[in-house]
């Protein structure tokens, strides 16, 4: 059979396998064909999936660090607004302004002396009251 097949090659004809009708015979693809091309699907489904998961991940990454950015940029307004509020109020609670104000707006004056009463409490007052 070799002999046939190398004289044959040599002398330049082309030997073709025997050819089976496609009606009679049905072609069965290999038993683990199949199963091949389902777990290349799962693997690739497993990739597509897991890139979803770190895509998402950035991108909630990416919403976290502007929001943090703009809670930064509003806490930074609110202690400028703090910091001007605390000087209104060391402005406003001056004892000369409230000085001038009692005696310019309400009509205030300084006491006589004779309107002055100095009142001491004694530690045995409480003593007394119990008698």
């Amino acid at each position: 059979m070799q002999q046939q097949a190398r004289q044959l090659s040599l002398s330049g004809r082309v030997i073709s396998p025997p050819s089976y009708p496609s009606q009679g015979v049905a072609v069965r693809p290999e038993p683990g064909r199949r199963a091949k091309k389902v777990k290349l699907f799962l693997i690739i489904t497993l990739c597509f999936l897991l890139s979803l998961v770190v895509v998402a991940q950035y991108s909630s990454l990416v919403i976290a660090n502007y929001r943090l950015s703009s809670l930064r940029t509003e806490l930074g307004a609110i202690q400028d607004t703090s910091r001007q509020l605390e000087l209104e109020v060391a402005r406003l609670s001056a004892v000369g302004r409230i000085d001038q104000i009692a005696r310019d707006e309400l009509g205030m004056v300084d006491p006589e002396l004779d309107q002055l009463r100095i009142i001491t409490a004694g530690r045995d007052l409480g003593n007394r009251l119990g008698e």
